[in-house]
């Protein structure tokens, strides 16, 4: 453990958003105060999807919100009753019944759904109904915006 060398720890997006990091760093923090352990920020695929997607997370004095799609459906209508814009993380397992929520609250075609921001692989999808039945990637996310400032397309 203490053998002199660094060690690197490598993650996609951002180390402290939702990142398999913060298991090895609360480790770190509580049985090794004593190992330095030194954060290099990333760029969050919130942020980078948000960009590919040509959508604004929050204007002015919008109100945003960050979870995880696997909540129960009255936890995840209320955050779309509540904010201005919401971003579903791992949605993949649970789209088609969030789907099913976006169009009982008539915000279907304000949605976006992005899988694997910043790669090759990227994808950008506006008509959701496409996605419907379809096995979808655990790197994926929804953004929906109640006010989109841009038309999505």
């Amino acid at each position: 453990m203490r053998a002199g060398r660094d060690v690197a720890f490598i993650t996609i997006g951002d180390p402290f958003l939702y990142s398999t990091f913060l298991y090895l760093y609360r480790i770190f923090r509580t049985s090794y105060p004593d190992i330095e352990v030194e954060v290099v920020p990333g760029i969050s695929s919130i942020n980078a999807a948000a960009a590919a997607a040509g959508l604004p997370l929050g204007m002015g004095g919008e109100r945003i919100a960050i979870l995880p799609a696997v909540y129960a459906d009255d936890e995840l209508r209320k955050a779309l009753q509540d904010f201005d814009t919401v971003v579903m993380m791992k949605v993949h397992r649970v789209f088609d019944r969030v789907y099913g929520l976006l169009r009982e609250l008539g915000l279907e075609r304000n949605a976006v759904f992005v899988r694997r921001v910043g790669s090759r692989q990227q994808e950008v999808v506006v008509d959701l109904s496409s996605l419907l039945g379809k096995e979808l990637d655990y790197l994926s996310m929804l953004i929906v915006a109640k006010n989109p400032s841009f038309t999505l397309s």
